[in-house]
């Protein structure tokens, strides 16, 4: 370790937890907005179930290669067009979407509803789905995919940081 990389005296395994939420603000064309998106962290429910339904259709996948091989046969993976990764994308994300709202300077939550051509977008799972199935905000889903990505977003920071 180097001089600045020097451990504590005390070091507690349960510093190695995540989050069970994280905050995303929201960029539009590099930019960031006051609106705010909360996500299920790797240990909340609704992500321990998500990774259970993955793990679930995995093996399900592996079980018919399987099943092909033992019997001579050749597996070709199902062909997926543009629209269902697109709905296997945004359903990645929505699963994990817990909230959205708009944030003041302080990243405080304000009662400002997010507007979508002038008229309130409350927070729902249908309402997610609709704003990520959209081309034309393509940004977003790419955005909150990245986001999930970042094994730092879900991190616990340090009370010095």
């Amino acid at each position: 370790m180097t001089k600045n990389n020097v451990a504590d005296d005390v070091f507690d395994i349960s510093s190695l937890d995540s989050v069970d939420e994280s905050r995303m603000t929201v960029a539009v064309n590099g930019k960031l907005t006051d609106w705010v998106w909360v996500f299920a962290g790797p240990g909340h429910p609704q992500t321990v179930e998500q990774s259970d339904r993955i793990s679930k259709e995995r093996l399900h996948r592996e079980h018919q290669q399987e099943q092909a091989r033992v019997n001579g046969r050749k597996w070709k993976a199902p062909d997926e067009t543009a629209d269902e990764v697109l709905d296997r994308n945004v359903r990645i994300v929505a699963e994990r979407l817990l909230d959205w709202y708009r944030a003041d300077s302080s990243g405080r939550r304000t009662e400002r509803p997010i507007l979508l051509n002038g008229e309130p977008y409350p927070f729902s799972r249908e309402n997610a789905v609709a704003l990520l199935k959209d081309r034309r905000k393509g940004a977003l889903l790419i955005q909150a995919l990245e986001f999930l990505g970042d094994e730092a977003a879900f991190s616990k920071r340090s009370e010095t940081a």
